[in-house]
């Protein structure tokens, strides 16, 4: 039996970008993180709930938003994967989306939107 545990909408001010202005300004970010389980009907683990509670998951997404400045976002992304995957060993996958809506761009654009899966078994051939 597989399961997710979501959260979404994580705001941050941050200092991502390949534009220096990106860089300097800042720009605030939108990011949800979904979690891949395998749930056993059988042997339900509190210490699985304890883990994923919200808050260790918005504090490890805040490190990696908050840490390196990343010019690709992709690769912001992935690295939010990699550190859910590092840390919480119960997790088999994990999807990272990451929203911008004030763009360094000279037209009318409401955002954009990168969007990274990764699973434990890549994660862990990388590793």
């Amino acid at each position: 039996m597989r399961g997710t545990y979501t959260i979404k909408g994580m705001s941050f001010h941050a200092f991502h970008g390949v534009m220096e202005v990106e860089r300097e300004l800042g720009q605030v970010f939108l990011v949800d993180v979904t979690l891949g389980l395998e749930l056993d009907s059988k042997n339900s683990s509190p210490s699985v709930d304890s883990n994923l509670r919200g808050a260790v998951i918005y504090d490890l997404t805040k490190n990696v938003m908050m840490g390196t400045k990343y010019k690709s976002h992709t690769w912001l992304a992935l690295r939010i994967a990699q550190e859910m995957l590092g840390n919480l060993k119960e997790v088999t996958d994990v999807s990272v989306v990451i929203e911008r809506r004030n763009l360094f761009i000279a037209g009318d654009v409401q955002g954009s939107v990168i969007e990274v899966s990764c699973s434990r078994e890549e994660f862990e051939k990388k590793g």
